[in-house]
């Protein structure tokens, strides 16, 4: 495998990752004789950085660029990776999420081939169902056929109030109602790669500047006195 392919093959791997051109660039500069400190500098990382991005890239290749170049201990992954190269692209298009792509290549990997992971998808429904509609598009894109019908974005209904607005029972009916709702937000937000703490800050965040914007300044929190 020649430089350009290894390129090739590394940017397909990694992705729509943001890193992507930093670490091809990485790449790049090393095979050109740059020693791990000068591209530390140069592109403002720790030198440990700079080689765990080396040697992550020679693993992926199967080696040619830290060790001897070895294609058969390369991983089954990066060759998918390189075979479908518009996955990444399929994921986002359709709101899958960015982790999505890398379950499916995953499956991908054990399943052996293309065919072998939507046979077993069609026996089994239940697996994970971004990872199922990403590898139905894939089929769809490659075979011009869908394996199945495509996944169902449900949509959840918010109960209307059933008391008068100064009924103390009020609020928590509300949060009853929205119950449901929210726990769908959680997981469509979780599919994309956000954890659980990380969309409850921010939803936290987002309803005290709400509430800050309708209320007058220093009322926000004159309910517990704090």
């Amino acid at each position: 495998m020649n430089e350009r392919q290894m390129l090739e093959k590394l940017r397909a791997c990694w992705g729509f990752t943001p890193t992507v051109d930093r670490n091809i660039a990485l790449v790049e500069g090393f095979l050109t004789g740059k020693p791990f400190a000068d591209l530390a500098q140069e592109h403002d990382l720790s030198t440990s950085r700079v080689r765990q991005i080396i040697e992550k890239a020679d693993r992926l290749v199967g080696g040619g660029i830290l060790t001897e170049a070895e294609p058969s201990k390369a991983s089954p992954r990066s060759d998918f990776m390189v075979a479908y190269p518009y996955v990444w692209n399929l994921a986002e298009m359709h709101r899958l999420g960015s982790v999505t792509p890398h379950h499916f290549f995953k499956e991908l990997e054990r399943a052996g081939s293309l065919e072998r992971l939507v046979d077993k998808m069609k026996r089994l429904p239940s697996r994970a169902r971004t990872t199922r509609e990403l590898a139905r598009l894939v089929w769809l894109k490659e075979k011009g056929e869908s394996p199945w019908p495509a996944m169902k974005r449900s949509s959840i209904a918010i109960v209307q109030p059933s008391c008068p607005v100064d009924h103390p029972d009020r609020g928590l009916q509300c949060q009853l109602a929205l119950g449901p709702a929210l726990q769908q937000l959680f997981e469509r937000a979780a599919e994309f790669g956000w954890t659980e703490d990380e969309i409850a800050f921010a939803l936290l965040e987002l309803a005290r500047v709400r509430l800050k914007g309708r209320q007058p300044s220093g009322a926000l929190f004159d309910r517990d006195g704090t």
